[in-house]
């Protein structure tokens, strides 16, 4: 059994849904992502798409329906963005919106930093878990600077999933207590790549996440992962830590 904690539904077809639930992926978090630029309304738009619609493919594949909103930092509208943030904690009325997320900074600068404390502070006042995205581009020195900034917020780090993580951010991560986000991507981390940290370091505060229906992912990434692990030697119990008790243990934190 796979939990997934960040793929993107409304990127998938439904016969891949349907793959995925076959291969084992029980329960997924449809993460609100960057889906090019567009204003508040579009993003709301976008929200309640995931909530109302991609919900019910999700469940009609088989795989449990559970939804992380926010303003992702490569989709932040230049206007009513005060609005939209009085709005999202409504979203969470309903139980299946079980946390924030993708938030992060993406380019950086004073604007993507505000955006992401302003959510980070909600997240801590709805004690909701958080998914944080994490950029390609200058990822060592963006996630330096997002973690200072979750240091500095309300929210425990053991509340924080930082995502996309690789060999030389994965220490920093863990450093402060954030789970660690090992994302199964074409040249971002492969399999073998992530059993060799986890044989390395343990399950302890990491998870893997496919990213599937946002650009290149592989739509087997987290069974071709357990076969990695399973091949590494790493024991049945930890592979179940990372697939399965620690994503559903992260939601609950």
């Amino acid at each position: 059994m796979f939990v997934d904690l960040h793929l993107h539904a409304d990127g998938i077809p439904d016969q891949d849904l349907a793959t995925l639930a076959y291969f084992g992926v029980k329960a997924a978090v449809t993460c609100a992502r960057d889906a090019g630029a567009g204003g508040a309304l579009e993003l709301r738009r976008h929200w309640d798409e995931l909530v109302r619609v991609q919900t019910i493919r999700l469940e009609q594949a088989g795989i449990q329906p559970m939804v992380a909103l926010a303003l992702h930092p490569a989709r932040i509208p230049w206007h009513g963005v005060d609005d939209l943030l009085q709005r999202l904690p409504h979203y969470f009325d309903d139980p299946r919106v079980v946390a924030l997320g993708e938030l992060g900074l993406q380019d950086g600068g004073q604007r993507e930093e505000d955006i992401f404390s302003r959510q980070l502070e909600l997240a801590a006042r709805l004690r909701k878990p958080v998914i944080v995205h994490t950029p390609a581009r200058e990822k060592a020195s963006r996630t330096r600077r997002l973690l200072a900034l979750v240091k500095r917020s309300a929210v425990e780090p053991s509340h924080v999933l930082v995502d996309h993580v690789n060999a030389e951010t994965f220490a920093l991560v863990r450093g402060i207590g954030c789970w660690a986000g090992l994302t199964l991507q074409p040249g971002l981390l492969e399999p073998d790549d992530a059993a060799a940290l986890i044989s390395k370091h343990g399950a302890d505060r990491i998870v893997l996440t496919s990213d599937i229906g946002e650009g290149a992912t592989d739509l087997l990434a987290l069974p071709k992962a357990a076969e990695a692990l399973k091949s590494a030697g790493l024991s049945e119990e930890l592979r179940r830590r990372v697939f399965q008790e620690g994503p559903l243990a992260f939601l609950k934190s």
